[in-house]
């Protein structure tokens, strides 16, 4: 365990600033409550200066980078080169600060940001448009340029993958960036704004406010030199942003709350589900969107199935972050913790099972820390708060269906639409139930399976727009119509309805 302490300053402009006037807040280690890790500068009065370098980067054009998109790509391609050469230290700069384990850094995040880089390096120069000669020999051509300053508002579960989720694409466009990392997360943030610097890219391209959200972001939502802004957190937060945002008309593109249906049909791999099942729900400690955090298990394997998974549920080591061994951390807060625990109140209250888990974790060498054991929660009913209600914890429902449609309305019961899972080892009707789940991602016979190529966004109240791919880069781009007249200098036919003749 390093005694470090990080001191997490801003960048802006191309260079590491110190807080005008806010001074440093404190970031005690989620694995021990009493261990200060890190000091975040309060930028909230400095996100003037970081709008005033985002703005001047982008219309002066600093260093070509709106115009040249070779620059571009050098400059992404680089970036993702010394993440690999920083990997490690990265991972376990991540995981100290979320307190998500050690071996998810390491093997999932980091690498997955590496693609991020590359995978938008070589959109850069394939940014495209159209043209067509009409009948009258005039030239139509339509361009796509880069919308201007993102503001890029990032949660504390993934810091550093969902960062550049967010730019990667942003960048490679020509757009210029602010990033308002969460609070609880903010080292990595810096980290890859240095890593830009050492990368060529120009000074003012990406700039980092760290800081208390609602001041950072009021003031980002509300500025005129902000043309787009991409948010992933909670669905509230996302109303608050779309509202904020409306007084300028700001693109918005929102990756918000899940309650994620993992569907295990009676014909399923129960091997192979089980284990889908078990990390879907307690990956990254549960605290994800994306979590597959509800069961629905046809009734005739219910039984069964409610056993393999506890059983594996019995083998998940918790642990300090940073132990190579621990497969579930610390929850990111005290606060946190103390969330997804009333949960497990409200199951108790409400008469449900708890097969497995459901206790804080306090002895020993968790005296400290913020752990819990991962839960497993029986015939939950969807009247159940656990049902319908975002948790963010290692807590998974278990809930039973008799056929196929019901298992589709008991789905897509929930405000939410961003994921599901379906296990069946019949095709087609595997197919047919993905079709009518009211999803953005659908997994079959798999789950959490998340590439930069596939896209990745939700359905209701999931949020707008899609990250991944190359569907992400038109959120950052506007199309604009160029009209060539081939024929210069002669009266056009319309123009006599004014000039007459």
């Amino acid at each position: 365990m390093s005694g470090d302490i990080y001191e997490i300053n801003l960048f802006i402009n191309g260079s590491v600033v110190k807080p005008s006037i806010g001074g440093y807040q404190s970031r005690y280690d989620p694995g021990d409550n009493g261990r200060l890790i890190g000091r975040v500068a309060d930028g909230s009065k400095d996100v003037g200066a970081a709008l005033d370098a985002a703005r001047d980067a982008f219309d002066r054009n600093a260093g070509q980078w709106v115009t040249d998109y070779r620059l571009r790509a050098r400059v992404l391609m680089r970036v993702a080169e010394i993440i690999r050469e920083r990997a490690e230290e990265l991972a376990r700069l991540e995981s100290l600060f979320a307190g998500k384990t050690i071996r998810t850094s390491r093997m999932g995040d980091i690498p997955r940001t590496i693609d991020m880089f590359e995978y938008y390096a070589g959109i850069a120069d394939k940014v495209l448009g159209h043209s067509q000669i009409l009948r009258t020999g005039d030239i139509s051509v339509i361009v796509r340029q880069p919308i201007g300053v993102l503001a890029a508002i990032t949660p504390w579960n993934f810091p550093l993958l969902i960062l550049a989720r967010q730019i990667a694409p942003a960048l490679a466009v020509g757009c210029t960036v602010i990033a308002k990392p969460a609070s609880y997360t903010p080292a990595t943030a810096l980290e890859l704004a240095k890593i830009f610097q050492q990368a060529g890219a120009p000074p003012g391209v990406f700039n980092v406010v760290t800081g208390r959200g609602e001041d950072i972001g009021t003031q980002l939502l509300k500025s005129d030199k902000v043309d787009v802004v991409n948010f992933t957190g909670e669905t509230s937060t996302g109303k608050w942003i779309m509202q904020m945002s409306a007084g300028t008309l700001k693109r918005v593109v929102l990756e918000l709350g899940g309650k994620n249906p993992n569907i295990v049909f009676g014909d399923a791999d129960l091997e192979t589900a089980a284990n889908g099942v078990t990390y879907g729900a307690f990956a990254n400690n549960g605290e994800s969107c994306a979590a597959g955090s509800r069961l629905l298990v046809h009734r005739s394997v219910k039984e069964r199935f409610v056993k393999m998974v506890a059983e594996r549920i019995s083998r998940i080591r918790v642990g300090y972050q940073l132990r190579d061994d621990s497969d579930l951390g610390p929850l990111v807060s005290q606060a946190q913790l103390e969330k997804v625990l009333e949960y497990v109140g409200a199951a108790e209250s409400e008469g449900l099972k708890i097969v497995a888990g459901g206790n804080r974790l306090q002895a020993g060498e968790y005296a400290k820390g913020n752990y819990m054991q991962p839960t497993l929660v029986d015939y939950t009913p969807p009247s159940s708060k656990l049902f319908r209600e975002e948790i963010f914890g290692p807590i998974l429902t278990v809930t039973e269906f008799d056929d196929d449609e019901e298992a589709v309305e008991l789905a897509n019961k929930t405000v939410y639409g961003l994921a599901a899972g379906v296990w069946s080892t019949d095709t087609a009707k595997a197919l047919r139930t993905a079709e009518k789940i009211k999803a953005g991602c659908v997994w079959i016979n798999t789950y959490y399976t998340l590439p930069v190529e596939h896209p990745w966004g939700g359905f209701k109240e999931s949020g707008i727009g899609r990250n991944n791919t190359v569907l992400a880069i038109d959120h950052y781009v506007e199309w604009k119509g160029l009209y060539l007249d081939a024929q210069p200098g002669k009266m056009k036919p319309y123009y006599k309805l004014v000039l007459g003749g």
